[in-house]
């Protein structure tokens, strides 16, 4: 019996535009719900916070270009998030975001929007991080509210202990930690001491920064990682300075190679320009080289 092309094809073509759309259900119904891929109340919640934040801030600062009303708008949206916290806390993974609940999501962006204006130049995420209600709570939270600069000093104290430790050994001399002229423990002992002094030296300039963007309220957490590289360089930047660059010691005036590995901890763009000058040197010195040698077999 033979069929019709074109009914073939018809047929061919209802049947694949039915298993697509068998396959499109599929995927529809196999999808996990919404709740599982994004929180509905996770960009409320980061404005909840950051508002009530900055409310904190600019009643201790007593700002008083922020209508009166505002106060009372936030005071409804405080008492909604905290309901809310209590419902997560209760029913756990349970619980389940009721919109119809919710206060006005555009009156509170309005209300974030004046309240970012009043605290400038600190920005809301600096305010919501230092704030003691929302601060990450952990056993060194008294140092600091930010983490970062638990951190840090944690890095700085054990970087003073070791300095001060390892300057009580016999080892570390005016002479010590040349890599050429001494080896084993004493060089280790005085390459760490080296590496001790230039952390010192990275973690004073990464507290230092940091407190300055803090104190004006403009620290970013996201920036965080650059604290650590600098850290990280400015301790390979005090090494480099202390035992690999050469420097006649008569011409530093009285200043030692930890004094050198401290500056270089602080400073690494001054290891990275000293680096550079060194490359224009032997950059020159490869250019007169060839310089002369085609001279010579010009002449010969």
């Amino acid at each position: 019996m033979k069929t019709d092309p074109v009914t073939t094809e018809l047929t061919d073509t209802a049947t694949v535009s039915h298993s697509k759309k068998v396959s499109v259900s599929n995927a529809v119904t196999m999808q996990p719900p919404l709740r599982q891929l994004y929180s509905s109340t996770q960009i409320r919640d980061s404005f909840l916070k950051e508002v009530i934040a900055m409310t904190r801030f600019t009643m201790s600062k007593g700002k008083s270009e922020i209508p009166n009303h505002v106060y009372s708008i936030v005071e409804l949206f405080n008492a909604e998030y905290i309901e809310r916290e209590q419902q997560k806390s209760l029913l756990k993974e349970a619980y389940v975001f009721d919109e119809s609940k919710a206060l006005d999501l555009v009156k509170l962006v309005e209300v974030h929007d004046i309240l970012s204006d009043a605290i400038a130049p600190a920005t809301p995420g600096t305010v919501l991080l230092l704030d003691p209600y929302f601060a990450e709570k952990s056993i060194f939270s008294w140092i600091s509210p930010v983490p970062l600069l638990r951190y840090l000093m944690i890095v700085a104290f054990i970087s003073l202990n070791g300095f001060i430790l390892l300057a009580l050994s016999p080892s570390i001399n005016e002479t010590g930690g040349d890599i050429f002229h001494t080896h084993g423990i004493e060089l280790l002992t005085n390459l760490m001491f080296y590496a001790f002094s230039a952390s010192l030296g990275a973690c004073f300039t990464a507290l230092f920064q940091a407190n300055n963007y803090i104190v004006v309220g403009t620290f970013d957490p996201k920036y965080a990682p650059t604290y650590w590289i600098r850290l990280l360089v400015g301790i390979m930047a005090g090494l480099i300075l202390a035992s690999l660059i050469p420097i006649d010691p008569h011409a530093l005036n009285g200043l030692g190679k930890p004094t050198l590995s401290l500056i270089g901890g602080f400073s690494a763009s001054l290891v990275y320009r000293i680096l550079n000058l060194f490359v224009g040197i032997i950059e020159d010195m490869v250019k007169r080289m060839s310089t002369a040698v085609l001279g010579q077999d010009k002449t010969s």
